[in-house]
């Protein structure tokens, strides 16, 4: 594999994204939603002592939570914003590189389709296993950059609003981490592989977006399982997690690779 014509392709495709104002409008705004507007409303709400945890549904939730889980001594008001910051944001967050990824990656193949500039693109000696990582790559860049900004401003708010309600600076935490820095680029990847896989076939970038579903059903069900109390996203959790991503994102990779057909689409093209 020869990684110059990867990274040559990756940055013409990572340069289309950025002045792709369409694309990077709901990139930018679905963030601000999920990462800062929800939680600081959340935490300021939840930070009043006089607001009962009732109010918002979550007394039942938090009575679920393992025992030991939250720190001792806390008041009810107090557990509710620690265990909402801490556990139940986490999958939550997966969302952000889910959806940035899909809006990228859904317009990779079918984007060029509809520009009528893949032609060039497969006529040339990057091979479909370089063009399939390179495509990867161009949407993966920026879902992980936009991922991690929404952290770092929801480092932000949760310091500056959260962390006064406890008493002390206890975030980020190290299942938060773990999370960032191995789950997300992981969970982007195999988002984007997926979406390029779909790409290579469909004839609208609305039909490629489909495949999300496949990559965020898991996550809402993983944010049910962290209200439930079945099962929260520790630390343990996003290390096991994050391994079975690495297994998961190889196999995908490998049969996108494998299943991309050049021929085909410049055929569909004709």
């Amino acid at each position: 594999m020869n990684f110059q014509r990867v990274l040559t392709v990756a940055h013409k495709d990572l340069v289309e994204v950025v002045r792709n104002k369409q694309a990077m409008f709901p990139m930018l705004v679905i963030p601000v939603g999920l990462a800062v507007m929800i939680p600081f409303g959340i935490i300021v709400m939840g930070s009043d002592p006089t607001m009962p945890t009732s109010a918002f549904g979550l007394s039942g939730l938090i009575d679920q939570l393992p025992k030991g889980i939250l720190p001792p001594d806390l008041s009810e008001s107090q557990k509710m914003v620690y265990a909402f910051t801490v556990y139940f944001m986490a999958p939550v967050f997966l969302l952000i590189p889910s959806m940035s990824a899909t809006v990228i990656g859904s317009s990779s193949f079918v984007g060029e389709k509809e520009r009528r500039t893949i032609e060039g693109l497969l006529y040339t000696p990057v091979t479909d296993r370089e063009l399939v990582l390179a495509k990867i790559i161009a949407s993966l860049v920026p879902a992980i950059v936009i991922t991690w900004g929404s952290f770092g401003a929801y480092v932000f708010i949760v310091d500056t609003f959260a962390s006064p309600v406890i008493g002390e600076h206890y975030f980020p935490t190290a299942n938060w981490y773990a999370l960032m820095f191995l789950v997300v680029p992981l969970l982007a990847f195999l988002t984007v592989a997926l979406i390029v896989a779909v790409s290579g076939r469909a004839t609208s970038s609305q039909g490629a977006q489909g495949v999300s579903f496949l990559v965020v059903m898991p996550m809402i069900l993983l944010t049910m399982g962290q209200t439930t109390g079945i099962m929260l996203f520790s630390t343990t959790v996003a290390l096991v997690f994050a391994a079975v991503l690495v297994v998961v994102d190889v196999v995908v990779f490998y049969a996108v690779a494998g299943i991309f057909n050049r021929e085909r689409i410049l055929t569909k093209l004709l």
